[in-house]
């Protein structure tokens, strides 16, 4: 999840990484899980207590593994940006961008099947043209747009494609930026 502010390759980095973390967490919790399994559940008229516990028991680690994942993944996910914070601070430089595209990524694990990416134009210090993308919800969107009215010659813009935005990069690693308040 390092690497998700690359937008060409988001939907294989987040599918790749949240397989890797349900592995992890299926080859960590081995043991738990090989026990559960062990446990004799008998027949529901039988006894029916000690099946709906261990029915329970099973369920409740199936949903703990799932959840778990996704709080490593929202964790990843904040990483990726202070990594950027970091490397940014150490050495940037400071350019215009111009938002090229509105682009949806598809075919990733979320709630709503897809991440919505603004992508950004610019020319780094090796003098190649950089195409990254910043995911944009609605909070993110709203602020953009913010920055780009001109209240004087009163321009009000639904769409981000063709805004001009102020950013800072980093020179050792031009994919990673960040947009100048």
């Amino acid at each position: 999840m390092l690497f998700t502010h690359l937008v060409y390759y988001y939907a294989f980095i987040k599918g790749i990484s949240l397989l890797f973390i349900f592995l992890g967490l299926s080859i960590f919790l081995l043991g738990i899980i090989i026990r559960s399994e062990e446990v004799d559940k008998g027949s529901f008229k039988k006894d029916p207590i000690t099946y709906i516990l261990v029915s329970v028991m099973q369920l409740i680690l199936v949903v703990g593994i799932t959840g778990f994942a996704i709080v490593l993944e929202h964790f990843a996910e904040g990483g990726n940006h202070q990594l950027a914070k970091i490397l940014i601070q150490d050495s940037h430089k400071e350019t215009i961008a111009v938002v090229s595209e509105e682009r949806r990524v598809t075919q990733v694990f979320t709630t709503n099947g897809y991440e919505d990416f603004a992508i950004f134009h610019y020319q780094n210090n090796y003098g190649t043209y950089e195409e990254q993308g910043k995911k944009i919800d609605p909070y993110f969107r709203e602020k953009l747009l913010r920055k780009s009215i001109n209240y004087k010659g009163r321009r009000i813009t639904v769409k981000l494609d063709g805004l001009q935005f102020k950013i800072r990069y980093s020179t050792r690693f031009p994919s990673m930026f960040m947009i100048v308040d």
